[in-house]
């Protein structure tokens, strides 16, 4: 079974009617990156230093054939968390902001505005709430 791209997931949840057949979308499509990004937006103690998204060039491409992919794209968001300490302090918002286009530039145009999303804590997926993510997955975000 071919692991479905983020965007793809989110779509098949949107297109569900009930809260069972969310949670059960969620589960089948159990990945390292959809708990990651899922982990980024409803996370409380996740924050972004990014204030705003940079305009950047909508990847072309047919779906499939970009450059990159989610989970490459989520091994460098460390760089956009305050207060991480795998960050160099001589990293210049002007370098992240560089960086953060060529992340978004890799990726398919609908993953990109998922990556985007994440960044800004809103997925816009309606039903998709940290409630529904720890049901989904117990334990994934902390529990309020």
């Amino acid at each position: 079974m071919a692991i479905k791209n983020i965007y793809e997931v989110l779509d098949d949840f949107r297109n569900v009617k009930t809260k069972q057949d969310r949670i059960d979308v969620l589960r089948k499509n159990d990945s390292y990156a959809l708990r990651n990004v899922l982990l980024g937006t409803f996370n409380p103690d996740i924050q972004y230093t990014v204030t705003e998204i940079p305009a950047f060039k909508r990847e072309q491409m047919p779906a499939g054939m970009s450059y990159g992919h989610m989970t490459e794209a989520l091994s460098r968001v460390y760089l956009f968390v305050k207060g991480n300490p795998r960050v160099s302090p001589d990293l210049t918002d002007k370098r992240k902001t560089e960086i953060l286009i060529q992340i978004l530039e890799s990726l398919e145009e609908k993953e990109a505005d998922v990556f985007a999303g994440m960044l800004k804590k809103d997925l816009n997926v309606p039903y998709l709430t940290p409630l529904l993510v720890n049901e989904a997955f117990p334990g994934l975000l902390p529990q309020s």
